[in-house]
């Protein structure tokens, strides 16, 4: 019971990964470089994290425990994005507040293709698991 508790924290925490290499590929660097070499450095805690979560974790395959963490990882980070963009929008709140943080938020090619990436992989991985049993 203790072991599938800590299995799933480490899911979570894996999906928190997750959630922030979309966020990241959402900013526009000046360096490109730097993006990729952030993106990369974030992949290494996720994996260390995911693969603790999934040792510990006897409760399903690893193709659903996986494909649940990218997809839900993924949505979180829809989620967050969805707000960024109507707070960019909002006249009402750029008066009030300076939005000029925001501008950084604009790479949005690649950060749709990494949110693509992420759930049609989390969703492929879920259905598949779940067609073989």
């Amino acid at each position: 019971m203790i072991r599938n508790v800590i299995g799933i924290i480490f899911l979570v925490i894996s999906g928190f990964f997750v959630y922030m290499i979309g966020l990241l590929a959402f900013l526009d660097l000046d360096d490109t470089g730097s993006k990729k070499i952030m993106i990369m450095g974030l992949s290494v805690p996720f994996t260390i994290f995911h693969l603790i979560g999934l040792v510990s974790y006897k409760g399903a395959s690893w193709k659903k425990a996986t494909g649940i963490t990218l997809f839900m990882g993924a949505t979180l980070n829809i989620f967050v994005v969805i707000t960024m963009l109507s707070i960019k929008g909002s006249p009402e709140i750029t008066e009030v507040t300076g939005v000029g943080g925001l501008n950084a938020f604009s790479d949005y090619i690649s950060g749709f293709t990494v949110m693509v990436v992420f759930m049609g992989l989390g969703a492929a991985l879920y259905l598949r698991d779940r067609s073989s049993n």
